[in-house]
């Protein structure tokens, strides 16, 4: 094996946890193509250019794949580890700043007025709700679900956005119900011991 190749292969390891399963990484490349196709198909029918058209592709390969992987129990056990502690949760969540991607796009395709509040309200929610779900660990699973479905709700209060208006059921399932709370799993599916 090349170095190249084992370079690869530990960093696949390290994002979707190195209990993958054969499973596990067809179906997480399975949704990271579903991420890649299905979003560009609908930001082109809402009147997307082709450079907004590759962005939400690519946004979309990131969220609906790391909405999958991020509820495995491989990929919960890794981050869920001895040594990760809620700033490096936060720190995962603070580099999704997909909401202003989103709102930039939507601008560009039809006149958003309310583009930096729908981005504000979108990204302030989750990382408040994710600095809750890591503070109050023994209610993590409880708290994973009903603040998804907050942001569910929040969605559709601000009105979704008219390039991807899947945002929301891939943004909040992958950060909150999967990477900050791991609230599909109990205690002990996540023992690494």
């Amino acid at each position: 094996m090349t170095t190249w190749t084992a370079r690869v292969r530990r960093s696949w390891a390290e994002f979707v946890g190195p209990e993958a399963t054969r499973t596990n990484n067809i179906l997480t490349l399975a949704a990271g193509v579903a991420g890649l196709l299905g979003p560009a198909r609908v930001a082109r029918r809402k009147g997307a250019g082709p450079g907004a058209t590759a962005l939400v592709s690519m946004l979309g390969v990131d969220l609906v794949g790391g909405a999958y992987v991020n509820n495995t129990k491989a990929c919960a056990r890794w981050y869920e580890r001895p040594g990760q502690e809620a700033k490096h949760h936060l720190r995962f969540a603070a580099l999704h700043i997909h909401p202003a991607v989103i709102a930039y796009l939507d601008s560009n395709v039809e006149r958003q007025p309310n583009a930096v509040r729908w981005t504000l309200a979108h990204y302030t929610y989750m990382m408040l709700s994710t600095w809750a779900i890591r503070n109050v660990p023994e209610h993590r699973r409880s708290l994973g679900v009903t603040l998804t479905a907050g942001g569910l709700l929040l969605d559709r209060a601000l009105g979704p956005s008219k390039v991807a208006p899947w945002f929301a059921w891939t943004y909040y399932p992958k950060l909150l119900l999967g990477h900050a709370a791991t609230a599909l799993w109990r205690e002990r599916d996540l023992d690494t011991e």
